[in-house]
Parts: C-alpha cells; structure tokens; sequence
C-alpha cells in the first residue's frame, strides 16, 4: 500500500518528492531520497539520528528555514535556466545582424557583447547586465547559429518545391556567374526565381568553390548537385541566365548545352546588362583617342601621391565644388561616364595644374576642340549609364529591359535628328560650349554606330513581342501562341472586372493570381515574366563576398552558410530553430 507524506515528518527533515501519488521522502540534510515504503515516523526518525546526530536535537523550524532556503535557490535554478531561451533567441538575431551586415563573427564577442553589458548597466542596474553577459556570442557560437540559420533557410525553399501550392510554383529560373574570390579559389554564384505566396521571389541558392578547373561541364556538375539538394527538377526551369563567357555559352561541352540536354525547352538569356556594355563599349576612333587621353591625364595625377595631393590643394584654393578626380577602371562598367564628368566639372582646375607640370600629352591641353569632344562624350557616357543604372535591380525582367532598351533605340534616332538640325539641347553640357557645331558630322556617326551597335546585340529589341504581356487588354499583336491561348487572351481582353484591377497590381502577380481562371496564357506570361534578364544578382552577391571574404578573414570556410543569411529575402524560422536546438542540445 502507497504511503502519503504529512506535513509533520517535516520536523524529521524530511520533504516530500517525487509524484504525488507515490511521493518519496527527501532529506533535507543529506539530499538523499529514500524508498515510498520508509515513509513512516519510525525510519524516517531514525535516518535522523543515525545518519545526523549533530541535527537530531534541533525543533521543527530549523528544518522549516532549510526548506524555505533550496525553495529560494531552486527559484533563482528556474529563473536561471529560463535565461537560455531568451538568450537563445537573442543570440541567433545577433548572428543574424552580423550576417547581414557581413562583419566577423569576433564582432559579437569583442564588441556587441561588451556594449550591451554598458548600455544596459547604466540604464538597468548590475543585475540586468549580468543577464546579458550570459547571452552566448562567441566565435564559434556565432558560427554555428549561422548555419542554423542557413540550413532553416534552405529547408523553406526544399519545402516549398517538395509541396508546391500548384503546378505554377514548382517553375523557377536560374542565374549563374563565377568569380575568384581574395584567396585566388573560383567560386560559383547561383540564384533562382520562382512563384511564393502569389508573386515572383529571387531567393540565394548557392555559393560553392569549383576546386579544379571552371569549365562548362564542372560548372554544370556543382549546378546540377545542388539542384537536386533543393528538391527542384530541370524540367521545371523555365530560364538560364549567364554572362555569355565561354565555358557558359560553348556548344559543345558548355554549361548551357549541358542544360539543354536536360531540358531541351530552357530559355537561354545572354545577360542584358553585359550586352548593353559590349555594344556601347566602342566608339568611332578619333572620339576613342581623346577618351584614352583623358584616362592618361587622369592616371597620371591619380597613380601620384604627390601630384594627387597637389591637384586638391589647388582645387582647394580655387573653391571648386570637388577636390580629386576619380580613376578609371575596365572593368566597372560606370567608370568612363564618371570620370569624363569629374574632368570636365574641373576643367579650369585641370588646366592649371597641367601647365605648371609641363608633361607633354602629346596633344594640347589647351585645344578648344578637345574640349568640346571630351564634353561631348561626358553627355554621351552620363546618358549610357543611366541606361545601365535603370537595367539593374531585383525586380527587372525581360520585358522591362526589353522596353527600355527599346526606348533608348528611339531617342538615339531622336538625337540624330536634332543634331543634324543644328539642335543639341539632348546633351546640355554640350550645348553650352561655342564651338559645338565643330563636331557635328562626329557626333552623328557616333549615334549611328551605337544605334548599330544596339541592333547587332539586340536584334528583336524593335519588335513588341511582348506586348500583350505589359498589357493584355489592348490591340498588341500575339504570336507564338496556341489556339486556346488566343482564345484565353481573347476573353481576358474583354474582362472588365480584370482590366479594372490591372493597375492595382504589379505584372507578376497581375498574372499568377489569374492562372486558375485564364491557365494556358497564364502560364504563358509567367514563362515570360520568370526568367532573369541579367545576371545582376549575381554581380550584388560577388560584392557581398568581397566584403564577407576579406583579406582578413580569407580562411573562412562557411562561405555557403554565410552568404545565404546575408542575401536571403526569406526571414528564418527563429522559434523553430529554438525548439529544435533545446530538444536537442549537443547538436
């Protein structure tokens, strides 16, 4: 028969443990517990006396005051270890933050944990700044919460292709480039496009190290592991997009070719970006020598310490708005364009300091003419990048390339026109020169080379093949489509409801949200509005990785995990990643 605890065997030093219907005496003395059966006044009096002599004698209370004392330090256990969880939490979004703001994991011990501790002592009090003291933040904890935090992110993705909402969310796009990082490895950049909660999402997919060499097929065979990895299938990919170089674009063993053996139907996408770059990357050749005179005036002053300091003074000294030139670099596609204007902006300054160097150039820094071209091609260059700036960003697609490129096709037309009829407003630093009409048969080859140029790189900017796609409820002629889905787009045309409800919506979801009720032209838009039209993203992720993987943290091996928390759109699971981490602790 089970034996209950009464409150007197307290006087025995004994409390009550256990389960309620089967309590154990506890004593309180030696910390033992004893069997149900022992539950008696007679063995509990004589553990007392026989295990406690020196206590025996002692009356009921002082064994109350032990009891009201482990209940105190038992309360102070509790509130101690529901410290983890919150501190849990908090050191997760501090990995987080460090991530985000690509800065090394020490920064949280060194720095972060150090500032808390102040900030919160003086606001607090001692006891409140010992609580955060006791948040986890070193190196190696920041390492391993960033790889939580990345394998959380990685399984939302896995999760979303292996139970897809319908048959929309299981297409995707693919972005690839390759780089080398500070340490000299190669390293393969990925992102995808695909369908989540009803719009198009570009999601991190991977960054990984090509060991040996980077052509097409070792390319291909990093892509297509960890496409598999993410639970996605090749006949789902609806676009490739790459920088056109060789090992991408090869016909025999290049990784696009490999793709295609795949999926025979992929879209390939040559990144626009890149080709705007190579079709406004030469000029007629008189305009292309004063560019590279400008490139050595400025190299020569900027590639001198001295003669760069000289150069700010004099500036100084004469109130301009800047104090230095900017250096010119191949390979930043925005480099002539800033340059040209920083030298023209300093045109007095530039001059006097030449003529007091007395380097010869080989031309004369005093040539009106030269100016008027140097001005000619700060307009030109400043109208380019613009084009450039406005191609780039997440949400670009082909179309909105398409049309923008369109649309500077008909301005340098427009241009021409206006030149040859002696009006250069277009390029108003220009205009404001005397000697503009020096240059005009210049200028007009010059429009007419890069309008040649734009048709070589982009032979169907012309057309509007994409026009019921922008716009589904005007007179834009479609082709390449099946029977059903003229019908669809037919019907869709003459959806008042819909056409009402367009301008509320962004293009994407304009079309998603109508796959249930026009589903061939909606599936149709949605392969037309997926694919990448360049490879920006990638270009955004490899300067994330030149910060991430600096000269001082160039052994850093989680570069994977790393870049996925810092260029995720997705937010982490935290109270997920908690419990799983407190069910399992040793992990």
């Amino acid at each position: 028969m089970t034996k209950m605890y009464k409150e007197d065997y307290i006087g025995y030093g004994f409390i009550s443990s256990g389960p309620e219907d089967a309590p154990l005496p506890f004593c309180l003395i030696c910390n033992s517990a004893l069997s149900n059966e022992a539950l008696v006044p007679s063995k509990l009096k004589r553990h007392l006396e026989t295990k406690h002599p020196a206590v025996k004698a002692q009356p009921k209370e002082y064994f109350e005051n032990i009891r009201a004392q482990q209940n105190k330090q038992a309360k102070k256990l509790t509130n101690y270890l529901k410290l983890p969880e919150k501190g849990l939490i908090a050191s997760y979004k501090v990995a987080q933050l460090l991530a985000k703001r690509k800065k090394a994991h020490t920064e949280a011990e060194s720095v972060i944990a150090p500032a808390l501790a102040i900030v919160v002592e003086t606001i607090l009090g001692p006891d409140a700044a010992e609580k955060v003291k006791k948040v986890p933040l070193s190196n190696d904890t920041i390492s391993r919460r960033i790889e939580d935090l990345s394998s959380d992110l990685q399984d939302q993705i896995c999760e979303h292709f292996d139970a897809p909402d319908d048959e929309v969310s299981l297409l995707w796009s693919l972005q690839v480039d390759e780089s080398t990082d500070v340490s000299g490895k190669a390293q393969l950049l990925a992102f995808i496009r695909f369908i989540k909660d009803e719009k198009c999402v570009n999601e991190f997919l991977f960054c990984k190290d090509l060991q040996t060499t980077t052509k097409g097929e070792d390319i291909f065979n990093v892509v297509n592991e960890n496409i598999l990895l993410f639970k996605l299938q090749w006949k789902n990919c609806v676009s490739v997009c790459t920088d056109g170089c060789p090992s991408m674009q090869g016909n025999r063993k290049g990784f696009v070719t490999l793709v295609r053996q795949e999926n025979p139907n992929v879209l390939v996408v040559h990144c626009m970006i890149h080709r705007e770059a190579l079709a406004f990357k030469s000029l007629p050749k008189d305009l292309m020598s004063v560019l590279d005179q400008v490139i050595t005036v400025v190299n020569f002053i900027k590639s001198r310490p001295l003669a760069s300091r000289l150069f700010s003074q004099l500036c100084e000294a004469m109130d301009s708005d800047y104090k230095c030139l900017l250096y010119h670099t191949n390979v930043r596609w925005l480099s002539r364009g800033k340059v040209l204007k920083r030298v023209v902006q300093l045109k007095a300054e530039l001059i006097s300091f030449l003529e007091a160097e007395k380097k010869d150039f080989g031309f004369s820094i005093h040539d009106e003419i030269w100016w008027v071209k140097v001005t000619f091609l700060s307009d030109l260059f400043d109208k380019l990048n613009s084009l450039n700036l406005s191609l780039q960003g997440p949400s670009e697609n082909i179309i909105t390339a398409s049309s923008k490129l369109k649309s500077f096709g008909e301005k340098l037309s427009l241009w021409q026109s206006k030149i040859s009829k002696g009006v250069f407003d277009c390029f108003p630093t220009y205009n404001e020169c005397a000697s503009n009409k020096e240059i005009t048969p210049e200028i007009l080859y010059t429009l007419t080379h890069l309008q040649s140029a734009l048709q070589h790189y982009f032979p169907t900017v012309g057309s509007n093949e994409y026009g019921w796609v922008s716009y589904p409820f005007g007179n834009n002629e479609a082709t390449n489509l099946t029977t059903e889905e003229e019908e669809q787009l037919i019907d869709l045309k003459n959806d008042a409801v819909l056409k009402s409800s367009f301008a509320e919506k962004s293009l994407d979801v304009f079309w998603i949200s109508i796959n249930k009720l026009y589903p061939a032209i909606s599936l149709k838009a949605i392969k037309i509005i997926l694919p990448f039209a360049s490879s920006w993203f990638c270009e955004f992720g490899f300067s994330a990785l030149t910060e991430i993987k600096s000269k001082k943290r160039e052994r850093l091996l989680t570069i994977d995990a790393e870049m996925r928390v810092c260029l995720s759109t997705l937010e982490p699971r935290l109270d997920r990643i908690c419990s799983q981490k407190q069910a399992h602790p040793s992990h």
